[in-house]
């Protein structure tokens, strides 16, 4: 992502964060909050809220070995293939489903970095 882009996806995440927030508090304030539907939603708002905030921090700070992974897997053509691993440096194996664009990914050296979206 270019600097522009990193500062519009932030400002749209917190742009977020914000509106989760005052719809919690919107909630809260109704006739019917202490009503269980009520109250869960609150909860899963505020819970929005936290995890957006986590983005924010985790986009401000280094990149996670399966970031790093797929910023190498996006620069490569076709639906499989090797990267050398952000991790320990060996080789990596890749795959993207067709079906649905998920990319599946294991390093060479076992207990090391695999994930699969």
């Amino acid at each position: 992502m270019t600097p522009r882009e990193r500062a519009a996806f932030r400002a749209g995440i917190e742009t977020m964060r914000q509106i989760a927030l005052l719809s919690a508090v919107n909630l809260e304030v109704r006739d019917d909050a202490r009503e269980l539907r009520q109250q869960a939603a609150v909860a899963a708002l505020q819970g929005l809220a936290e995890g957006a905030k986590e983005l924010m921090l985790g986009t401000q700070s280094e990149a996670s070995p399966v970031q790093r992974a797929f910023a190498l897997i996006a620069d490569e053509p076709g639906e499989s293939g090797e990267i050398p691993c952000p991790t320990c440096a060996s080789r990596l194996h890749w795959a993207r489903d067709a079906s649905n664009g998920h990319v599946h990914g294991q390093c060479e050296t076992d207990g090391c970095l695999r994930w699969m979206q």
